[in-house]
């Protein structure tokens, strides 16, 4: 089949949750057989880093050009003129751009739900925005052929708001990729890390659930871990930390990460203090995948079953002192082995392998459940 996937976001490099989801359903689609295309916005794409998969751009104007964009409307019509058998839309903003010309050229749409957007952004404390993107999720879910959800909490979210069953299509890892190493010995020493237990803490820390969650963990979890474990090192990556985080006694802050997995590959423990946000965390699934234990609250691994072993579980209130008993017990870097099992049942090949892809094409019934069991 030949496939089209939409995004309103730059999806290269791959360095956010929405990027990483959409190259990985569309690199793994490439793989099947299928021909795909991925129109993002940006200032250009990269010749090599997105094999197999063909890309095209256009040129982003701001959170408006998420609904109406000239640039976007062009390419997406020259794409259309290529007859794609489906497109694939990431987030629901573009709807008032896609629904019309697929409708009239007969091409189905997949509305790949990322999150419920309408119920993110009104748990974040934005009514009127919410209001805003429930109109545009509303018509998108109500054209679209099918929609996919990635945790069973969305599903049920999707058809309360909106009427509308869904495919559950957890978010996914590479698992070649995303794989136990030893830590880097040179980043070990460029971040003074020698004989230290190492905390991580990754994310787009410009996104408002991240920073909250950053906040919680230097200013509230930081101070008791480090009294109970004076060897331990809070390692903060990624883009445009606050100022805030720098300077503190046992935090290194890195800023971007071009490699975010050697960074991973640091860590005793990969903290997820997260309490807002939506969907499913991408970050829990890479961190397991490199056989690292991570400690999460219940909303921040939401979608991945805790198993005990690799990924743990704790409420706000408990999660420094359990942060702190972790660093002390846990193993070595790399050596969490019911980690990287747990990680496996979410490969991405194995998860999209289970959509009927041909069936939402064609409009036949399809599975509703794609269980990463």
């Amino acid at each position: 089949m030949r496939i089209l996937l939409t995004s309103p976001h730059r999806v290269w490099p791959a360095d956010s949750g929405p990027a990483v989801r959409t190259l990985g359903i569309a690199r793994t689609l490439a793989e099947m057989g299928h021909e795909v295309t991925v129109l993002g916005s940006g200032d250009a794409w990269p010749r090599e880093p997105a094999r197999p998969v063909r890309c095209r751009w256009y040129t982003a104007r701001g959170r408006l050009g998420h609904f109406t964009n000239r640039d976007f409307r062009r390419a997406y019509r020259r794409e259309l003129d290529e007859r794609p058998d489906l497109v694939i839309s990431s987030y629901p903003y573009q709807s008032l751009m896609l629904v019309g010309p697929a409708g009239r050229a007969g091409i189905p749409i997949v509305y790949d739900a990322q999150n419920v957007e309408a119920h993110r952004f009104r748990d974040l404390g934005h009514p009127l925005r919410a209001q805003v993107v429930r109109r545009a999720e509303a018509l998108l879910c109500s054209r679209a052929r099918a929609i996919l959800a990635v945790t069973v909490e969305d599903q049920a979210r999707l058809e309360r708001y909106y009427g509308r069953p869904s495919t559950l299509l957890p978010n996914g890892v590479d698992v070649t990729r995303f794989h136990p190493a030893p830590p880097d010995p040179g980043l070990v020493e460029r971040y003074g890390l020698q004989g230290r237990r190492v905390a991580l803490y990754f994310g787009s820390l410009d996104y408002g659930p991240n920073r909250d969650a950053l906040g919680f963990l230097i200013r509230e979890a930081w101070p008791i871990v480090r009294g109970r474990v004076p060897t331990a090192s809070l390692l903060v990556v990624g883009r445009h930390p606050p100022a805030w985080a720098s300077g503190l006694p046992g935090v290194v802050v890195t800023g971007p990460a071009e490699d975010i997995l050697s960074h991973i590959r640091l860590a005793h423990v990969v903290a997820v203090p997260l309490s807002t946000g939506g969907g499913m965390r991408l970050k829990v699934i890479e961190a397991l995948a490199c056989g690292q234990t991570v400690l999460s609250t219940p909303f921040g691994a939401t979608g991945v079953p805790a198993d005990g072993d690799g990924l743990r579980l704790a409420d706000l209130d408990a999660f420094a002192p359990r942060l702190a008993e972790l660093l002390e017990d846990s193993p070595p870097p790399g050596a969490n082995a019911a980690a990287r099992r747990l990680a496996m049942c979410f490969d991405w090949r194995r998860l999209v392998a289970k959509v009927d892809w041909e069936g939402l094409a064609a409009g036949r019934p399809v599975d509703r459940s794609v269980s990463p069991a």
